[in-house]
């Protein structure tokens, strides 16, 4: 049973109120029977976001790609400076955003987005506007997938470090969908300066190690049948932790 209640809460203003410029972003992917015992051990080190009294927030993402996946494949490649793109709806605030992600090295993703009125199935024009001043050859994107999940934000106390913990992680691609149940997907944004970090020790005493981890990559290699040669070590990871 995963009690949320017992974190100090902090507000979304107060998030984003401070900025991580100089940041290391790092992944890892674990069954959620040892998230209970993560959250007591780290709870004195963190705040927890609450919005509208909610302490675990749902999303919905749609992705784009070309017909025959370029972007998918740029990630599969290992190409850098590698893009996805997505419309994002926060479902218990109803706000939605267009974004551009563009990964510039191991750690490090900028990302660039764009709010919107709703959420929209075909590119709109001032979309298309966002994506190609990143490309010198201009694409044609449609809906290729869709995922769901809920994520849990936690703050360090000191503000050097977020950490989001994505659980209920569903993939959709027309009729076919699959549901990841038991597994958690966690985030750590942290302050390159930052040296000692109360998530990563406990992660390091579970043998929780680091992992690269894309949900729309791992999504479209799950239900489409493309290439996945370089995402067999974490396919196989998955379908471990799912197993147990």
């Amino acid at each position: 049973m995963i009690d949320l209640q017992t974190f100090e809460s902090i507000s979304l203003p107060e998030i984003e109120a401070v900025k991580l410029l100089n940041r290391i972003d790092s992944k890892y992917i674990f069954h959620t029977n040892v998230l209970p015992d993560i959250l007591e051990e780290i709870k004195p080190y963190y705040h927890i976001l609450e919005i509208n009294q909610k302490r675990a927030h749902s999303y919905e993402s749609l992705y784009f790609d070309t017909d025959d996946y370029a972007l998918y494949y740029q990630h599969h490649n290992g190409k850098p400076n590698r893009l996805k793109v997505r419309y994002r709806r926060y479902s218990d605030t109803g706000l939605v955003f267009f974004e551009v992600k563009k990964k510039i090295s191991n750690s490090r993703t900028v990302k660039y987005r764009e709010e919107r009125i709703s959420l929209n199935k075909e590119l709109q024009n001032a979309d298309y506007q966002l994506f190609n001043s990143f490309l010198q050859k201009p694409e044609r994107l449609h809906d290729q997938l869709w995922i769901y999940f809920d994520r849990i934000t936690l703050v360090r106390k000191d503000f050097t470090e977020r950490l989001t913990l994505d659980l209920n992680l569903v993939f959709q691609k027309g009729e076919l969908k699959k549901a990841n149940q038991g597994l958690i997907v966690a985030e750590i944004k942290q302050d390159k300066g930052s040296v000692f970090s109360p998530i990563v020790q406990c992660f390091k005493k579970r043998h929780i190690a680091q992992a690269s981890f894309s949900k729309y990559s791992i999504g479209i290699a799950t239900l489409e049948n493309v290439k996945r040669n370089s995402f067999k070590p974490v396919l196989r990871k998955l379908d471990k932790i799912l197993s147990e």
